[in-house]
């Protein structure tokens, strides 16, 4: 029986692409209509191994800035940028996430789980950014300080799935009790069912799945029908 569930933050709870898009805008000039889908995605892949090379001194912020975002935009085939343009995107970009929302319908859902939920959150990522975006979020209506787990302050990372051991020592409970939702295949779904959680996928960017081993629990597209998901767990809940 599930007894909490537990979120990922960056496109989970909010829109990241959005102000990835705005920030690169200005610098590419590329027509409104065109899709940066494969460019923000290469981009959000990178962070893992990003955030530890600046960690582990191999680079400073400038290098990741330029090296990260060019190597995203050369997966789309797109013109790399100089090292000022690419400062200009990152400053562009931590602006835009500085603004971020809920997606819709999730704040609804938030409020009937915590009535019957215990609810927590799982992030990769630097913790000062990352509480920052918890807390633009306004989640501290929803989540304790004590049960968000950051991959820096942790010491581990998703996918690793001692990540979520933590999360089942801080929650008290088995891990067949807690259900992950992530917008990530390998990083949530995957790592999440590694750890014997139960896995709900918000595939709202209409990815393949890249390794049929791990099923999800539930799969949803788009916002709503993950608030609707999220609202038939407390209807379980209430019948149980």
């Amino acid at each position: 029986m599930i007894k909490a569930v537990v979120f990922d933050v960056d496109d989970t709870l909010y829109d990241q692409k959005a102000p990835f898009e705005a920030a690169l805008a200005p610098i590419l000039n590329l027509p409104q209509d065109f899709d940066l889908n494969l460019t923000f995605q290469t981009y959000r892949q990178q962070s893992a191994d990003a955030y530890a090379r600046i960690a582990n001194g191999r680079w400073s912020h400038q290098e990741m800035a330029v090296k990260r975002l060019n190597t995203a935009l050369l997966a789309q085939h797109l013109p790399a940028v100089d090292t000022q343009s690419a400062l200009d995107f990152q400053r562009a970009y931590t602006t835009g996430l500085r603004q971020i929302k809920l997606f819709p319908g999730l704040e609804t859902a938030l409020d009937q789980l915590s009535a019957q939920y215990q609810l927590g959150i799982i992030t990769n990522g630097n913790t000062d950014s990352q509480l920052a975006k918890v807390m633009q979020l306004q989640m501290h209506r929803w989540i304790t300080r004590e049960a968000i787990v950051t991959s820096e302050e942790a010491g581990l990372a998703k996918p690793d799935p001692q990540i979520f051991t933590l999360m089942n020592r801080k929650l008290n409970l088995r891990a067949s009790e807690v259900a992950y939702v992530g917008d990530n295949y390998s990083m949530d779904v995957k790592a999440a069912k590694q750890a014997g959680w139960h896995a709900f996928w918000f595939n709202h960017r209409n990815l393949e799945i890249p390794d049929r081993q791990w099923i999800p629990d539930q799969t949803v597209t788009d916002s709503f029908e993950l608030q609707d998901l999220l609202l038939a767990l407390t209807v379980a809940c209430s019948e149980a």
